[in-house]
């Protein structure tokens, strides 16, 4: 299975919410996502999952992404929120079936950790970036790293 790391679009400023847990996507973020998945349906193929984190900045990047794959049903995973990659693992070994791609929209810095933690690359995982491991069928906390893309790079595949 591939994992595709995804990190959610711009957020508000900090100061715009009563608390970071309620920020949500800015009119740029939600742009620039919309055309970084548009990139991303050519890069991941077959069947795919949705998973994210509850908090609003990452719903809202999720549901866009779900939007250009045609996908039906969003898991909220509080899991993603907290950084328990141990029990995002479990719960993906147990997808039956096992889907071709799963999506996860998290935040930093826990996507850079899991990236490091799975693959050993260390990225900087700027607002909207994703990345694909291939993850390794005898140990799901172990893979390769596919690709990397910045959400401007993935907005260009789509632009030709």
């Amino acid at each position: 299975m591939q994992l595709v790391l995804v990190r959610h679009g711009k957020a508000e400023d900090p100061a715009a919410r009563p608390s970071d847990l309620e920020r949500e996507l800015t009119s740029t973020g939600r742009s620039t996502v919309k055309g970084m998945a548009k990139g991303l349906r050519l890069c991941v193929s077959g069947k795919v999952v949705i998973w994210t984190s509850p908090l609003p900045r990452a719903r809202q990047t999720a549901d866009i992404l779900a939007n250009a794959f045609a996908v039906k049903k969003i898991r909220e995973h509080d899991a993603i929120a907290a950084g328990d990659l141990e029990v995002l693992a479990r719960d993906w070994r147990d997808l039956d079936p096992q889907p071709k791609a799963l999506i996860l929209v998290g935040h930093q810095p826990h996507l850079g950790n899991w990236a490091e933690r799975l693959t050993g690359a260390v990225l900087p995982i700027k607002t909207a970036a994703a990345l694909a491991v291939d993850l390794d069928e005898d140990n799901a906390l172990s893979g390769m790293l596919r690709w990397y893309a910045h959400p401007k790079a993935l907005a260009g595949l789509a632009d030709h």
